[in-house]
């Protein structure tokens, strides 16, 4: 029951994303910069993270090199338009799909992983595997790649919608 109702909110959420990257995107910069600043305070703990375990360091940083280049794609390929209501944005499509492919995989594979503890009657696991579970590459890689990606994005639109703003 609990593999469930954790399926559907990530489908909800998938199908909300999906949603806001279809069309354009009404331009907020308190909610641009609070999401920005968190995932700035999210990719330095996993960063931290990573000077413990210097087996974590490659796949952390290939995460954000990842999210360099998709930040830079979808750079590239934003639109801005001008409405009564303000000023809108619009996210490079097929970026935002890899994004959007990378969370449903990411979450597909931890499901996978974590398949034991959702066994009926399953008790408490061992150090051993919680280590394991804690210490997992692919997740920073996949984080990082999210953090670097949105860090990057937002502070463009940021910086462009400043300038477009002040052609008014």
């Amino acid at each position: 029951m609990k593999v469930v109702i954790l399926i559907t909110l990530v489908l909800l959420l998938v199908a909300r994303r999906i949603q806001h990257s279809i069309g354009f995107q009404q331009y907020r910069q308190t909610t641009l910069t609070v999401r920005m600043v968190l995932f700035v305070l999210f990719a330095l703990s996993l960063l931290s993270g990573g000077l413990v375990t210097p087996s974590l360091l490659i796949p952390n940083g290939i995460g954000i090199i990842a999210g360099l280049v998709l930040a830079y794609i979808a750079t590239n390929h934003t639109q801005f338009e001008k409405r009564g209501e303000g000023l809108y944005f619009k996210t490079h499509i097929w970026v935002e799909i890899v994004v959007i492919t990378l969370f449903v995989v990411r979450f597909s594979y931890r499901l996978y992983v974590m398949r034991d503890m959702f066994q009926p009657g399953q008790t408490e696991l061992d150090p051993q595997t919680k280590i394991a579970y804690m210490h997992d590459s692919f997740t920073g890689f996949i984080f990082l790649t999210f953090c670097t990606y949105y860090i990057g994005y937002y502070s463009f639109i940021l910086k462009e919608a400043k300038k477009a703003l002040s052609q008014q």
